[in-house]
């Protein structure tokens, strides 16, 4: 089986026939995984993506997709790393694989070795939706002890809602049959009120969107959404969140729109909106699908969500649909209609190092961390775009653009070690070890051979009792300039401590030929000789 990765629009656009083909034949693929939603969401999406397809070796066709997001994060560290993520967004209810039945272990199996061919460190399978032999013949390629696979957990709203849990109905053919036997007597006695006063059309009423309404309409449901959830969304996540949704579900729903896959009726009291509900229309599994809704607080009676959703699924009966699926959540409301459950997790397999595979950048990834980098040097930030510029190197020697930005950063940081020095003997003196050592290292990865700055790094790790380190950092500052009598009694001391001691007197004889008043170098040539036998220790 070979992939191919797809990664521009373009070659995306030629493959509709293609990726339409598969998904009519497979019978796990739901509207999400259609051509109109990727590449909707993909032509948007500010993230790189790619698709990986599969096809026989003897074959013109594709016979499988798998749609990934690629982003490119910064770890703990501040190092560049990669992430790949199932296609589709965040808006995406489930997300998995497109394949013709009849191949697909191999198609997945290609699908998971090609994934190994790529660098990164996380692989996020949000909302995975694929039928156990699928899952776990893609899962079982990504093994221990390379690989960590385990369940990611779903922010906790603090509402108590379990969101691993879709909630859906099964629809009868008829809406009698639907209110008599989903409803319970009391919810089915104010369904029948509630839609008897719609349909009357007195007092309320509902329109379903046109062309000609469709802006007017999206625009209604997020003013909405937003004013029930904007300020919520924003203090506890980020403040740009809610807009960045409203964008993106604006723009999904227009997709939507184009493809005769939305839904979207409106309720009215008489001039007034009090109620949109947008239903994405999935034909292939007669299914309707909840995406969003939104409606004016204010109104009780009748509950604009409630009737909407009578409203809807009395549609869907008389359209022939068989499923109204309400998504994630278990919320209470959803099994007043009759809603059944089933789970629909987020997986994350993560290379065990937590860094990317073969501790390099995803090539595609290199304009990425570039424009990154040469913002953090705009920033001032330096060491941050120092190091974004040598990953880039690491994954291409030969990339122009990061050798230009290396020695641009390398001017910068060269007329700045006067200043950084005098701040890291500051520290230093003042006993703020780990900040001194911290600007020492930073002089030293531009000016290796700087005697000052090594030797003042051994002492640091002499003091924090890191003799080891000591020992070899005061052993490359001798090598620089061999002639300073102090280097030579505290590389001394560090052997001392490390139980070496002749090699200690090896150094304290070198010191004392520099200086050979050096008292402390003298006392501690005594102690390493007495240590030794060489002075007995009886004597003074």
């Amino acid at each position: 089986m070979r992939v191919d990765v797809i990664d521009s629009f373009d070659a995306l656009v030629e493959l509709r026939d293609n990726w339409d083909a598969v998904y009519a034949a497979d019978p796990e693929a739901q509207y999400f995984m259609s051509w109109p939603w990727m590449a909707g969401w993909f032509k948007r999406l500010r993230y790189q993506w790619l698709v990986l397809a599969a096809k026989e070796d003897d074959s013109a066709s594709y016979v499988g997709f798998f749609p990934l997001q690629l982003r490119t994060e910064r770890a703990r560290d501040g190092a560049f790393q990669n992430e790949l993520r199932t296609g589709g967004g965040y808006f995406a209810g489930y997300a998995g694989f497109l394949c013709k039945p009849e191949v697909q272990d191999a198609v997945v199996r290609a699908f998971a070795d090609h994934t190994k061919r790529l660098n990164w460190a996380k692989l996020h399978l949000e909302n995975i939706f694929a039928s156990p032999p699928r899952l776990s013949t893609f899962l079982e390629q990504f093994s221990a002890p390379e690989f960590l696979t385990g369940k990611m957990r779903r922010p906790d709203d603090g509402d108590g809602i379990d969101h691993d849990i879709y909630v859906y109905v099964n629809l009868p053919g008829d809406w009698e049959d639907f209110l008599n036997d989903r409803l319970g007597a009391a919810t089915r006695k104010t369904a029948r009120r509630t839609l008897r006063a719609i349909d009357d059309a007195s007092e309320y009423h509902v329109t379903n969107v046109t062309a000609a309404t469709l802006e007017r309409d999206l625009q209604t449901l997020l003013r909405f959404w937003e004013s029930q959830w904007g300020a919520k969304l924003a203090a506890r996540y980020h403040p740009g969140l809610p807009q960045a949704m409203i964008n993106n579900f604006r723009n999904m729903l227009r997709c939507a729109f184009e493809d005769d896959a939305l839904y979207l009726p409106v309720l009215w009291r008489d001039d007034n909106p009090i109620g949109v509900q947008a239903t994405l229309i999935d034909r292939k599994n007669r299914a309707l699908i909840g995406m969003l809704n939104g409606r004016d607080l204010a109104v009780k009676k009748p509950a604009p969500g409630f009737a909407l959703h009578l409203y809807s699924i009395r549609w869907a009966i008389q359209n022939g649909f068989a499923v109204y699926d309400l998504q994630t959540g278990d919320f209470s409301y959803k099994y007043d209609f009759g809603g059944l459950e089933r789970r629909v997790e987020c997986l994350l397999v993560s290379t065990a190092s937590r860094r990317n595979l073969r501790d390099r950048l995803e090539s595609r990834s290199l304009p990425v961390v570039l424009a990154r980098a040469k913002a953090l040097h705009q920033a001032g930030d330096l060491e941050a775009a120092l190091r974004g510029c040598r990953q880039i190197l690491a994954a291409d020697p030969a990339h122009a653009e990061a050798q230009s930005l290396l020695r641009q950063l390398d001017a910068a940081r060269q007329a700045l070690l006067p200043q950084k020095l005098s701040v890291a003997a500051r520290l230093h003196q003042a006993g703020n070890l780990a900040q001194a050592e911290k600007i020492y290292r930073e002089i030293l990865d531009v000016e290796p051979r700087r005697f000052d700055v090594r030797y003042l790094l051994g002492v640091i790790c002499l003091q924090q009792h890191r003799y080891g380190d000591a020992e070899r950092q005061v052993g490359q500052a001798i090598e620089i300039n061999p002639n300073i009598a102090a280097a030579h009694y505290n590389r001394g001391l560090a052997l001392m401590k490390l139980d070496r001691i002749k090699d200690a007197l090896t150094s304290l004889d070198e010191c004392i030929a520099l200086e050979p008043g050096h008292s402390r170098a003298l006392a501690l040539r005594t102690e390493a000789l007495k240590a030794i036998g060489r002075i007995p220790a009886s004597v003074a």
